[in-house]
């Protein structure tokens, strides 16, 4: 259900991140609210809601009470040759190059925000590549991720 038309759910966004120049972030939060779970785009105040799936979805299941866990990345589909992920450079070349994510957290079934500790997965390492850090705050727990794609990543 969305409640702010600020957003055009599935639109282009208008600002996009240069290789090897500046960086377009976008803060992304999922909330479990009063039994539903709400989207919030730059911030987590009700200004920055979204929308949300009402948990009886879930029909009563475990995503009606709370998550148990949570992923985070870049996931591509295989038409004949995998494409590329994120900016389409792997993960070792870093910021300004990779696609990431940074200050990763999430809220626990008390409210509180915690931060990840994350674990990276790369299966075709030979096409897409993840590495996991931590620093000071603003960046905290984050990853970089993503890789050309090619034709021998399955």
């Amino acid at each position: 259900m969305q409640t702010n038309n600020s957003w055009a759910l599935g639109a282009e966004l208008n600002t996009i991140s240069t290789d090897g120049g500046p960086q377009f972030e976008l803060e992304i939060a999922w909330r479990l609210v009063e039994g539903n779970w709400w989207l919030y785009l730059n911030g987590t105040d009700g200004s920055s809601a979204v929308g949300y799936y009402p948990t009886s979805l879930y029909n009563g299941g475990q995503l009606a009470s709370y998550a148990t866990d949570v992923d985070y990345g870049g996931e591509t589909v295989n038409q004949t040759v995998w494409p590329p992920m994120g900016s389409g450079a792997f993960a070792n070349l870093g910021y300004q190059r990779a696609a990431y994510f940074r200050n990763v957290y999430f809220f626990d079934t008390d409210g509180g925000a915690q931060q990840a500790q994350l674990s990276g997965q790369q299966p075709c390492p030979n096409c897409y590549t993840v590495v996991v850090q931590q620093s000071s705050d603003p960046w905290d727990e984050y990853f970089f991720f993503g890789g050309p794609g090619g034709g021998a990543c399955g």
